[in-house]
């Protein structure tokens, strides 16, 4: 039996129908539209199997499904683009080790690359994903930077000369940095501690480039005050995170 709201959603459709016929490309749109909730829930389960299994390729292919219903979620294609990006690898060998990690940031930029045809008005939000995200594999992987061509900063300038084309702008090479509790707690909902921290730590060594010494500085203690909370150090007191509305997208995950 339909739920009251699915029987009015019906209800409302057919007399639409009645009233002014759709087209073929609406019909098909209003198909992917209704049967969307019912599939989400198989697709965060199979995410959910693929991400305890360990498998970072099953579990990027199961968040691009994800995404697929999701198109316009730009934090969800940042954070699974990352998770992707920034699997743990057990190899040994540290040539390996590399090879992969590069060959995994290159599908996620690619990836990030397509999310942003859906984008819209968010599509910076992923330009500037995609600035950090060369640096931060770097950080996590040795080796990496030694294989990129280009290089991590090449490929970070090339992400905010491209944001600063959509959304011109002087401050926009500051504004990566603004983003960093906005992605980190995206990292954090998809229980990505990991590269959550890599983040803001890759914020830190950037932090200098800031023009206002004041809010530089400023900046970097609160990011700081996050960081020894999310590895471990209760005894640290986040007043000013909390105070801070900046950092409002990380506040759920500092209890």
């Amino acid at each position: 039996m339909l739920e009251p709201r699915s029987a009015c959603t019906v209800a409302l459709f057919a007399a639409a129908l009645a009233v002014t016929p759709p087209t073929a490309t609406g019909l098909r749109e209003f198909g992917r539209w209704f049967v969307r909730p019912a599939r989400l829930p198989f697709a965060w389960q199979a995410l959910a199997t693929a991400t305890r299994s360990g498998d970072g390729r099953e579990a990027f292919a199961r968040g691009q499904q994800i995404l697929q219903l999701l198109p316009s979620w730009t934090d969800g294609h940042a954070a699974f683009a990352y998770r992707y990006a920034l699997t743990s690898d057990a190899s040994a060998d540290r040539a390996t080790t590399a090879r992969r990690a590069e060959q995994r940031l290159q599908i996620a930029l690619a990836y990030l690359e397509e999310a942003r045809r859906h984008a819209s008005r968010r599509e910076l939000d992923l330009l500037q994903a995609g600035a950090f995200l060369p640096q931060v594999a770097c950080n996590q992987f040795p080796g990496l930077a030694e294989r990129l061509q280009p290089s991590a900063a090449e490929l970070t300038d090339a992400w905010l000369a491209e944001a600063e084309r959509v959304s011109p702008s002087a401050a926009v090479r500051e504004q990566r940095l603004w983003f960093t509790p906005r992605l980190a707690a995206a990292l954090l909902g998809n229980d990505d501690a990991s590269g959550a921290m890599q983040v803001i730590r890759t914020a830190l060594d950037q932090v200098d480039g800031i023009r206002e010494r004041q809010l530089a500085a400023e900046w970097a203690a609160r990011l700081r005050e996050v960081l020894r909370w999310l590895q471990g150090d209760r005894a640290i007191s986040l007043d000013a995170v909390f105070a801070d509305p900046r950092f409002e997208p990380l506040w759920p995950f500092l209890h």
